[in-house]
């Protein structure tokens, strides 16, 4: 989306006449509308104006598509089978930064081990469940509500250690690929909300 036409869409989002955001930031109604057209340039003082004018910060004008809010309905969220029968959901948006990921963990099953380790860190919190967190030579058991943080860098492993399904709510800046141990799962397939399945593929 071009700078004029992110100005016209959030003027007319927010309800605010021509006339109006020309009162409000001190430029002239015609050169509004020649920006909101693509037709001129503002320097940084018009910017700084218009998103005066606008309400809004004037980084907002120059969102990208990746940059503004994306949202993933629960009937939505992308799953995986992973090793040892575990499923992941990815609740976050493809390309960025963070990932987060629900896994559910049956009785008995874990994942990693003393040669699992990646780049990135990973904060754990366990909804439901007990959970083993080994890294190195140090464990510790988690139960519902308790979080953890660690770096990926060292190998690690967790496991259920419990009689139930655990479930855990991770977020990570490493890759899908390090965190569901699955190479074969591109950052790619998360444009569809499909079910994947390693063996599939």
């Amino acid at each position: 989306m071009s700078l004029g036409a992110r100005i016209r869409l959030t003027r007319t989002q927010k309800g605010i006449t021509l006339q109006e955001l020309s009162d409000r930031s001190s430029l002239s109604k015609g050169f509004i509308c020649q920006l909101e057209n693509d037709k001129a340039s503002p320097s940084l003082q018009a910017l700084e104006k218009l998103a005066g004018g606008l309400g809004v910060p004037i980084a907002y004008l120059f969102l990208t598509a990746t940059d503004r809010v994306h949202v993933i309905r629960e009937t939505e969220r992308p799953e995986y089978q992973v090793p040892e029968g575990m499923k992941a959901q990815v609740l976050s948006a493809q390309g960025r930064g963070l990932k987060m990921i629900m896994f559910e963990f049956p009785p008995g099953t874990g994942s990693g081990g003393e040669n699992h380790a990646h780049e990135g860190e990973e904060v754990h919190l366990v909804l439901e469940g007990t959970v083993r967190y080994t890294q190195g030579d140090e464990s510790v058991v988690l139960k519902a509500g308790d979080s953890l943080h660690w770096n990926g860098f060292v190998p690690h492993r967790v496991e259920n250690c419990g009689n139930g399904v655990a479930k855990i709510l991770c977020v990570t800046s490493g890759t899908l690929e390090e965190m569901l141990e699955c190479r074969e799962c591109e950052e790619e397939s998360l444009e569809s909300s499909g079910v994947f399945v390693e063996g599939d593929r």
